[in-house]
């Protein structure tokens, strides 16, 4: 059979050795809700794409890592990050600065790999701004209540700053109608919110016109 050559490139490309193109994945939710405890076990069921480190100012918390849980840097390393164009978002979230290594998303997604960003809404809402065909899904608690435990009970944040983060939490759940995806992240049934994310991503590779990440 002869592929047209106005074909999309899944089409084109089916019954060939062509591999499929890489998603650019952004997930993203309120504080507290497991982004991270989310990725870790997509990556423990078997996962091979990347979850980016992201870059932050905020100090290490007991037995974290620096370039395993965070890039951890000074404010004024960050901010010549800023200057030199190396961060695809940045943004201050309660009262630190985080930001995204470019460099990184575009190493990896030109090496064929998925690539997953944990970042804040806000953080998302600059992608989207920056970034054609990515994905974006919503991280979200079975409840406020939920959401409100699983702060208070972090353990790390001062009085202070669980209110900060609760209150930025009810603008950020705000932003819902703006993602691609919802995953609810339940009690006890990580692996049922991982297998759906699995699902997705899928679904997304699965598209007759793909989608094809441009940073």
């Amino acid at each position: 059979m002869t592929i047209p050559p106005n074909e999309p490139p899944a089409v084109a490309a089916y019954g060939s050795d062509a591999a499929p193109s890489p998603l650019l994945i952004v997930l993203s939710g309120p504080s507290g809700v497991g982004k991270t405890t989310l990725t870790g076990r997509l990556v423990a069921q078997g996962w091979d794409g990347h979850v980016v480190v992201t870059v932050t100012t905020r100090r290490p918390r007991p037995g974290e890592i620096d370039g395993v849980h965070y890039h951890f840097r000074t404010a004024e390393q960050f901010h010549e990050m800023q200057t030199r164009n190396e961060l695809l978002e940045h943004a201050e979230v309660h009262g630190n600065w985080y930001g995204v290594p470019a460099t990184t998303v575009r190493e990896r997604l030109a090496a064929g790999q998925d690539v997953i960003l944990t970042i804040d809404p806000q953080g998302a809402q600059t992608v989207r701004s920056k970034v054609e065909d990515a994905i974006f899904i919503f991280l979200a608690p079975e409840s406020p209540e939920v959401l409100t435990r699983r702060v208070r009970d972090r353990g790390h944040d001062s009085p202070e700053q669980r209110a900060l983060r609760m209150l930025n939490a009810e603008r950020e759940m705000a932003e819902l109608p703006r993602y691609d995806y919802l995953i609810v992240n339940r009690d006890d049934r990580l692996d049922e919110a991982a297998n759906q994310l699995r699902a997705i991503l899928w679904a997304e590779h699965s598209r007759v016109y793909p989608r094809r990440p441009k940073l």
